[in-house]
Order: structure tokens, then sequence, then C-alpha cells
């Protein structure tokens, strides 16, 4: 049997589940899903690296090793920005500090995935709309209702084959590192 699949992953940051911000950053993704028809619900999640092709355990056991290493990181937002793909439509950009970096570079290295410039961010919403619709959607979202930054408390690896409904986590792994 061929060890590669016919399914994508992704490797997530994920904020503390009880947390005040990952509450707000919910709030906001679940409100701007309520407004646009081809936008999801999601949990809030900085991708870390996409892309992957792998054996599933093998994957979960990476994952659990790459969580092992670091400890909970704190990110800082550094205002809301659009792009022209639909999972970067609407984002909080994150500062790229020298621990999400390495954490990259060693995801990359254990586990490949893309090689893509990375722009490191939280999404807000997902979805096809036009340009100058991502560009008003982003300047009327009001900073003062979100956090400045997160806690990251868990590397979590998600099945991202498909549309956003079926997204499945394999495992979400505490950051546990030094």
């Amino acid at each position: 049997m061929n060890a590669r699949s016919n399914r994508t992953y992704s490797l997530w940051l994920v904020p503390g589940t009880e947390t005040t911000a990952r509450r707000q950053l919910r709030a906001t993704i679940t409100e701007l899903a309520e407004r646009y028809e081809d936008a999801p619900v999601f949990e809030p999640h900085v991708t870390v690296i996409g892309g992957i092709d792998g054996e599933r355990g093998a994957l979960k056991e990476t994952t659990r090793t790459l969580a092992a290493r670091i400890a909970p990181l704190e990110l800082t937002f550094e205002g809301v920005r659009w792009s022209t793909t639909r999972h970067q439509c609407v984002f909080l950009l994150v500062e790229p500090t020298l621990e999400l970096l390495d954490l990259r570079r060693s995801a990359q290295e254990a586990i490949g995935g893309s090689t893509a410039a990375y722009h490191p961010h939280l999404s807000l919403v997902y979805s096809d709309m036009d340009l100058a619709e991502r560009r008003d959607v982003a300047q009327s979202i009001d900073m003062a209702g979100l956090p400045d930054s997160i806690t990251c408390q868990a590397l979590a690896l998600v099945d991202t084959t498909g549309a956003e409904s079926e997204w499945e986590t394999l495992v979400s792994v505490p950051l546990s590192g030094p």
C-alpha cells in the first residue's frame, strides 16, 4: 500500500480554548460568517505550514515531537489586512517572531509541506468576495474588540482536504517545551 494519501494536512498553532482572546476572535469569525453566504465558521488559528502530504500516523507523531520542543507562543497582531486568496480574505497579520519562524523551519524539515513565502496570519473570514469588499470588511473591523495578541497553547494537525466544513483536527498537542 502506498504510504502517501490523497489527503492534505496543515499544522496549526491554536490559542487556549478558555481565553478571552479566543472568545473575541471566535465571535468575530462567527459574525463575519453570518454576514457572507460563502463564509464558514472555523476555529481561530495561525497556520504554521499547509499543503502537507504524508501518512497520518507519522504526521501525528511528528506533531507530538514538535509540540514537545516549544513552549506556548505569544503572537502579536500587527493590524487587519486583506489579500486575493479565499483563505487569506481578511486576516490579522501576525508578527513573524524568531520562535514562530523556527517552528515553521523545523516543521518543514520534519514533514515537508508548502515552501511558499510565509506570511503568518490569523484569518477572520474565508470568502471569495471581491477585493473592494475585502478592503471594506477589513476597514470596518473594530480592533478594540479584538485582542492585541494571543498565546498559542497547542499545535494541531488538521486534515484540510475538501471544504472547510469537512476539515478535521486529528490531534491537538499542548506546547510543553522548555
